[in-house]
């Protein structure tokens, strides 16, 4: 080979790497733009505001929602998918979380698995059936197997108080969730924090909304920023 041709190829080589590397990052969509709410929904939008360049909720003593307030993402929903985001939590008792594969029902209530994020008890980093009956699917520091029969198979891979312990809720920390079929993945800056196969008949979700709520009683305030989404198989978007 000349080498005339040599450069050549070498140019040729390069141009595909950068297009191939802009094409795996294009995979990540932003689903908050920062600025405005534009996309996402609550049954009453008076408690969320956008702050800090972050979708913000907000409950006072003076303004306190009769039950719990989901702000949902428009966009569709979403099947298998990663999605990360930054947030972070504000009150003695506050409450939160990340629903996905989840289902609006009455009173804009959001059912389904909870990615939790919690000020107090062992929930941060769990997975919740929020409003279902299994409760708790897999708590900090477990990786867990439900069978198609509902029967459940704990294996603890780490102590629960062990995983976060350097932790500071009102600093910014980085949320991943990874959903494949039925393996479910949670993340808190970059350390698994829990694992589900969730195989169990007419209550494993396949499909489902994102939304994050804000909870009545004690005053909280709850942020997330620099939402990115990742789609690896199907999005049906909303009608």
């Amino acid at each position: 080979m000349t080498p005339l041709c040599l450069t050549a190829l070498l140019i040729l080589l390069g141009i595909y790497s950068d297009v191939l590397a802009q094409s795996k990052s294009s995979n990540w969509q932003r689903i908050f733009d920062g600025k405005t709410l534009k996309g996402w929904r609550a049954p009453d939008m008076s408690y969320f505001t956008v702050e800090d360049g972050a979708i913000t909720g907000t409950t006072t003593k003076d303004h306190n929602p009769p039950y719990n307030q989901f702000i949902v993402w428009q966009g569709g929903t979403v099947t298998d998918f990663e999605l990360k985001f930054k947030f972070r939590i504000f009150g003695s008792k506050a409450n939160s979380g990340m629903q996905f594969r989840s289902l609006v029902k009455d009173q804009g209530l959001v059912w389904g698995y909870q990615a939790d994020i919690a000020v107090s008890g062992p929930y941060l980093g769990g997975i919740w059936d929020e409003y279902g009956p299994r409760k708790s699917l897999a708590a900090r520091g477990e990786s867990n197997i439900i069978d198609e029969t509902g029967k459940k198979t704990v294996t603890k891979f780490a102590a629960a108080e062990s995983i976060l312990k350097k932790l500071h809720l009102q600093s910014w920390n980085e949320y991943h969730i990874i959903a494949r079929g039925s393996h479910l993945i949670l993340k808190i800056n970059g350390e698994k924090t829990a694992e589900l196969v969730d195989r169990e008949t007419g209550k494993a979700a396949a499909s489902g909304v994102l939304a994050m709520p804000i909870i009545p009683g004690e005053p909280m305030k709850v942020q997330y920023k620099n939402l990115r989404l990742k789609v690896l198989r199907g999005i049906v978007p909303n009608s």
